[in-house]
């Protein structure tokens, strides 16, 4: 319904005198600006048609805050939350992507500035673990590398030292899903092997199969 009167009122003209733009003070916005700092924007990134009601139960048990919180509808599977403890909102952000019923549950900060029918919702964020790395290459540096092949490093899972040793280096990438997620990758080491990187996400049951013995599989998960 919000989706059409968006539409309807796109094709729309204003005359002249409903065309004069309006200045608007600064001053007059401080107090929603700063509530707003408590919230975030909430989409469902479905076909389907969810109701608040829904939507709010099962956030709430998925989220566990400590604090309460509240939903407003802003569009079709749009809303706006509004958390009662800064660390919780930070949690969420950080606990990124979070999946409803098989369908991406996509927030974003508060801006105050863009009408909530414009904000995009194409790039999530997630952690991404890169398998099969030579000990020598779970680093930061080498992290950066590779991640910034499929998106925006946004962080590299590494101790005060910049290494990241362990079963697998993860890396936190925010990644277009208007793209195709990226298949592979050939890596050349420095003693001039080749190996292939895939890139998989259970998530999105993404299937790829092994193409050579030795490769770097890339998998998301929290």
């Amino acid at each position: 319904m919000a989706d059409d009167l968006t539409k309807m009122w796109g094709s729309f003209s204003l005359s002249d005198e409903e065309g004069t733009e309006m200045e608007i003070q600064p001053h007059s916005m401080i107090h929603s600006v700063n509530r707003g700092q408590s919230c975030l924007v909430g989409k469902l990134v479905s076909e389907r048609l969810v109701s608040k009601e829904i939507i709010k139960l099962k956030i709430i048990k998925g989220w566990r805050s400590t604090g309460s919180l509240s939903f407003k509808v802003l569009g079709d599977n749009l809303f706006l939350i509004e958390f009662e403890h800064s660390w919780d909102k930070s949690r969420v952000l950080e606990g990124r992507p979070w999946i409803f019923e098989g369908s991406l549950f996509a927030v974003e900060d508060f801006d105050g500035v863009t009408p909530p029918a414009e904000i995009e919702f194409d790039k999530v964020s997630f952690w991404v673990r890169m398998i099969n790395l030579p000990l020598a290459c779970m680093c930061k540096e080498v992290g950066f590398q590779i991640g910034a092949s499929v998106g925006s490093v946004e962080e590299v899972d590494t101790d005060e030292q910049d290494i990241g040793w362990g079963e697998y280096l993860r890396v936190k990438i925010r990644i277009d899903l208007k793209k195709p997620l990226s298949r592979g990758r050939i890596l050349k080491s420095w003693e001039g092997r080749m190996s292939e990187s895939e890139v998989t996400s259970r998530r999105w049951e993404y299937r790829l199969r092994a193409l050579v013995a030795s490769r770097i599989a890339l998998t998301t998960s929290r």
